[in-house]
């Protein structure tokens, strides 16, 4: 097992502390009124006390919204509902980007076009009836495009058919990487919040903490895996863990490191329970204090690795890669495919549970000055990559991946990872 000195000597602690995961209740706030395991429940998060749909965008439907309006659900801070579609002029310009900068330099969250809302309290559906719908959408493409600085790319759109007739479009922005965007169309030059009143324009200080946030939360996410790895560095582990090299990986997404949204550990979803272990075929789970683990069979009180999914979305998967018959192998196919494979079951489980990318992805590899990987050697004790992005769960994981595995390749002195072929799929030949 690597040592904790070791680990230390290769991390920079000028990272802030990341902050602390804990234990929350399974139960959120409905009206005043605790609610449990309910449909309501089941359809939002509860967001630093604001409430937003917590289901994959192109999952929603009629009955979804129409749950919204039965429960009275407030608009906030990540939601809000429109009756009609911003007119066409640039009144209706100016009020759409407000609308969606806000939501994408606060928390991101949904805006509904075709709910009536009183107070904001939803009341009933109100459906738009479009000539075309790809128009509508093209026009808010194009001023997100043009009309915000920096780009605004990270907004969705999905239409849900209304069975009466009509539709009602859901727009769902994402916080941004690159926050604080300012609306530029039509000369306007302003920067916006939101808080559960609305959107409303920053002052100076809040432009300051805003330009300065992007800085904080990449540190933060970075002072979180670094602190989990000298955790591992001093044999802290959510179980026992068998003797030898250590091969780590962590999913952060942004949202977990940006909001307090704490999953539901006792679930039955597949999200929940079926995070693959690295080079697993079968594993076993259980609730811990810090989510949800999964692991490997263990022996002799030991295990071979586990996925520990954190109450914030924050995924951790360890591999133990044990000496065998006084050999000291990291296997160049295997180990690729093995995190492939998990990340195939861990992008859907995020998507199923309404965590929203983007995210880090961190490789690293502890304690390998001895491994021999295809026959060469690495002089580096501990091989600690740069984070990847991951834009969308829908993204291929070999694409996502490929510069990590490239640089494993590199430090044991090979150009790139040979188990890509000529058109940049992961075939598995190295």
């Amino acid at each position: 097992m690597p040592t904790l000195n070791r680990i230390a000597k290769i991390i920079r602690l000028r990272y802030i502390e990341a902050r602390m995961i804990g234990s929350y209740p399974d139960t959120i706030a409905v009206g005043g009124d605790l609610k449990k395991n309910s449909s309501f429940e089941h359809l939002t998060h509860r967001v630093g006390g604001h409430y937003m749909i917590a289901k994959p965008l192109s999952s929603i439907t009629e009955a979804d919204l129409r749950l919204l309006i039965d429960e009275k659900v407030p608009e906030g801070k990540q939601i809000e509902y429109k009756r009609e579609l911003p007119e066409g002029g640039d009144k209706g310009t100016i009020n759409f980007l407000r609308a969606v900068t806000a939501f994408a330099n606060t928390q991101g969250g949904d805006l509904i076009y075709g709910i009536n809302a009183a107070d904001g309290i939803p009341i009933d559906l109100s459906p738009l009836s479009m000539t075309s719908g790809d128009l509508v959408l093209q026009r808010f493409e194009n001023l997100c495009r043009d009309g915000v600085q920096p780009r605004l790319a990270r907004v969705q759109y999905m239409l849900v058919p209304i069975a009466d007739g009509g539709t009602v479009l859901v727009v769902r922005i994402q916080k941004s990487w690159s926050a604080p965007h300012r609306v530029t169309a039509l000369n306007h030059a302003q920067f916006y919040g939101r808080n559960s009143a609305g959107a409303y324009q920053l002052d100076v200080a809040e432009l300051r903490q805003a330009f300065t946030l992007s800085d904080t939360v990449v540190e933060r996410i970075r002072a979180f895996r670094a602190n989990r790895l000298l955790a591992l560095g001093n044999g802290e582990s959510p179980l026992p863990l068998k003797e030898g090299a250590l091969i780590v990986l962590h999913v952060i997404p942004l949202q977990s490191m940006t909001s307090d949204i704490r999953i539901d550990m006792a679930a039955n979803s597949g999200g929940v329970q079926n995070l693959r272990p690295l080079g697993a075929s079968g594993w076993n789970h259980r609730i811990n204090l810090d989510g949800r683990l999964t692991y490997r069979n263990v022996s002799d009180g030991k295990s071979y690795g586990y996925a520990q999914l954190f109450r914030n979305g924050i995924i951790e998967a360890v591999s133990v890669e044990e000496a065998r018959d006084g050999r000291k192998i990291i296997a160049s196919v295997a180990y690729e495919q093995y995190i492939l494979q998990a990340l195939n079951s861990y992008f859907p489980a995020l998507n199923e549970l309404g965590i929203s990318p983007p995210a880090y992805l961190f490789l690293s590899l502890l304690g390998v000055k001895d491994y021999t990987f295809k026959g060469c050697n690495t002089e580096h004790d501990n091989i600690l990559l740069p984070e990847v992005t991951i834009e969308q769960w829908g993204g291929s994981p070999a694409t996502v991946m490929r510069p990590a595995f490239d640089m494993v390749w590199n430090a044991f002195g090979f150009d790139q990872s040979l188990n890509y072929d000529e058109t940049g799929q992961w075939v598995g030949r190295g």
